[in-house]
């Protein structure tokens, strides 16, 4: 039975997803609660429980370092903890920033690069890191939110073009406006990412890479850039000049 890791198991899109996959894959559910996953998945088979921060980088590392020991080539990986907070920009610290990014960007990064020296070696691979609109719309009080999954979003777009050639798709997904402890106003049951989850997981060789999934469709991550020389520094026809 393949393996696949999924990160912030102990509510919301991490509960749903450890509990829908066990029946095809052998789950490694991890997240900072301990105690409230090992009390809903007690009755599940095919799961490993871990304990992580992301929040502390170090204690990432070396937790990720232990499951790769134990569990050797891991060949799915679903990067879904975040952390959502609200604090208009003049007010917003350095230390909720820093937060927002450890979290939601660079632990995620980390458990890649720990991850896809195995898909590598094995050519296939498949990575989906949770993101939101936030990056694209950029909504009033949510700028550490927004900057540090649009983080995610290039490393996890660049990540892509690196490691097209070994069978390895690395994609973004938003669950939607699903009802999680981050978004308890949201009306809509997290398992209704569920078939996205599956679509993605299930790509074949020729499957898209690099692209933005939401609901069932695929995000535009880009304008038309065609024509743009970057380093000629020669606009393409569609830019309005104003100088």
């Amino acid at each position: 039975m393949d393996k696949i890791f999924i990160t912030g198991c102990s509510s919301g899109v991490g509960n749903i997803l450890a509990n829908n996959l066990t029946d095809d894959y052998h789950v490694i559910a991890v997240a900072r609660r301990v105690e409230k996953m090992e009390k809903e998945f007690k009755e599940l088979n095919n799961i490993s429980i871990y304990k992580i921060d992301l929040e502390d980088i170090e204690i990432t590392k070396k937790v990720i370092d232990r499951v790769v020991e134990e569990h050797s080539y891991i060949p799915y990986l679903i990067n879904n903890a975040g952390v959502n907070i609200n604090e208009k920009f003049e007010k917003l610290t350095e230390s909720e920033l820093m937060k927002a990014f450890k979290v939601n960007a660079i632990s995620p990064s980390i458990i890649m690069k720990k991850f896809l020296p195995g898909m590598k070696q094995n050519n296939f691979g498949r990575i989906i890191n949770v993101t939101s609109g936030a990056p694209l719309n950029n909504m009033a009080g949510y700028a550490a939110y927004s900057a540090s999954k649009a983080a995610l979003n290039s490393i996890t777009i660049t990540a892509s073009r690196e490691f097209k050639d070994y069978n390895i798709k690395i994609n973004l997904m938003s669950p939607g406006p699903v009802k999680t402890e981050m978004a308890p106003r949201s009306e809509k049951d997290p398992s209704v990412c569920l078939p996205t989850v599956r679509y993605l997981l299930d790509l074949e060789e020729d499957g898209p890479t690099g692209k933005f999934f939401w609901l069932g469709h695929e995000v535009p991550l880009f304008p038309d850039l065609e024509g743009v020389d970057w380093l000629g520094g020669k606009p393409s026809e569609n830019m309005r000049e104003v100088l």
